[in-house]
């Protein structure tokens, strides 16, 4: 016996098809596999005309969905989560790390017809964490084993680079558009991330708090969040960053540069291995990811257009930077730390990079669109 519906083979018993959930429709007797009307074809290929039941989507469909609706993506989203790593196990030359290296130059930027809209496989950003995690491991053999403490310094600095510059490289990686160099990058990290600090001391001052508590931790998100925005926005402000994948990056590189002067304070502070080991694992999911959301989304509503206070009003943008300060807030909350510290802060990790990878998958979507618009515009006849 088969289901009418989707062909799948049943027991005889059942009153629903356990594969699509069609009720089931018993064969006439005489005849497995038959029904009646429809003699001689099993009943997989009996034709249904009844009204189908739209598939049910998973938690997880729903929150991709609904975050793309956010971008104003209507399509279904496919996160090739694979591809994103599946090149890091794979043997790569010299020139191609050099190749990736030059990507932003005059020579290396391509016009826009010839930017790929192909899903990225970035690799280099596993690379640039083994350098550095040798250089540390190093560090950290001369400080510890051989008691050499003048390289102490380099222990701080070094492991709070590692994995937020690491993470800075692959967005620099999937910027599709290739028109922001490696020297500009590393400049929007240094000096957006030094102003960055200065900028969340400003709005500290001006919203005021006493103690972190589980109510206060949103303001401190809100502090640090809107500090990095006025960076971002300075960085974003002219026409030439005109994609989502740059609003990406250089909000990484703002939220990376403010990761890596915020855990080196601390753990010059605490003079603890233990807050380097913790703060670096979790990196990927803090700063980095909260400040390339906002930065996507900022360059999202200014399309290719110089940035205007407008732009900062827009309701998709500020729903986007809202998920950041909730993030952030949830991130830094005691109650939650005291009770599931590391779940809650991989968990909070793990829908930041949905909302990231649905923005990649945006980015994506705006060049193919910009590619079929200047196509069609250069097929209409001349008036």
């Amino acid at each position: 016996m088969f289901c009418v519906n989707c062909g799948t083979q049943l027991a005889g018993d059942e009153r629903f098809c356990t594969k699509c959930g069609q009720p089931v429709v018993a064969p006439p007797l005489g005849r497995p596999g038959m029904a009646a009307g429809f003699q001689g074809q099993p009943m997989y290929q009996r034709p249904y005309y009844g009204r189908r039941l739209p598939p049910q989507k998973g938690t997880l469909d729903s929150l991709i969905d609904n975050v793309n609706r956010m971008t104003g993506g209507t399509e279904h989203v496919e996160l090739k989560m694979k591809d994103l790593v599946e090149n890091v196990f794979r043997k790569h030359t010299k020139q191609e790390a050099e190749q990736i290296f030059i990507y932003g130059t005059a020579a290396t930027t391509p016009p826009e017809e010839q930017i790929s809209t192909d899903w990225p496989h970035p690799w280099l950003y596993s690379r640039v964490f083994l350098v550095l995690a040798v250089t540390m491991l190093g560090l950290l053999f001369m400080n510890q084993m051989l008691g050499n403490k003048l390289a102490a310094p380099g222990v701080i600095f070094i492991g709070a680079l590692a994995v937020p510059f690491s993470a800075l490289i692959f967005f620099f990686e999937v910027n599709a558009p290739r028109n922001i160099s490696i020297f500009e990058t590393t400049q929007v990290f240094f000096i957006g991330g030094v102003m960055s600090l200065i900028m969340t001391m400003f709005v500290y001052g001006f919203i005021g708090f006493d103690k972190l508590n589980n109510t206060s931790t949103f303001l401190v998100g809100l502090a640090e969040e809107v500090g990095k925005v006025m960076v971002i926005a300075y960085f974003l402000r002219g026409q030439e960053k005109k994609f989502i994948l740059n609003g990406l990056l250089i909000g990484a590189a703002v939220g990376a540069g403010f990761a890596v002067f915020e855990t080196a304070g601390y753990i010059a502070k605490s003079n603890s291995l233990t807050v380097l080991y913790l703060r670096g694992a979790l990196a990927l999911g803090g700063h980095v990811a909260w400040a390339g959301l906002t930065g996507a989304a900022l360059a999202m509503v200014k399309g290719d257009k110089p940035l205007r206070i407008d732009h900062l009003m827009d309701m998709r943008f500020l729903k986007f930077l809202a998920v950041s300060i909730v993030l952030h807030g949830l991130w830094d909350m005691p109650l939650l730390s005291h009770i599931m510290p590391l779940i809650t802060q991989v968990g909070l990790m793990a829908v930041v990079w949905i909302f990231l990878l649905v923005m990649l998958h945006a980015g994506l979507r705006q060049i193919s669109t910009i590619q079929q618009q200047a196509k069609a515009a250069g097929t209409q006849p001349l008036s």
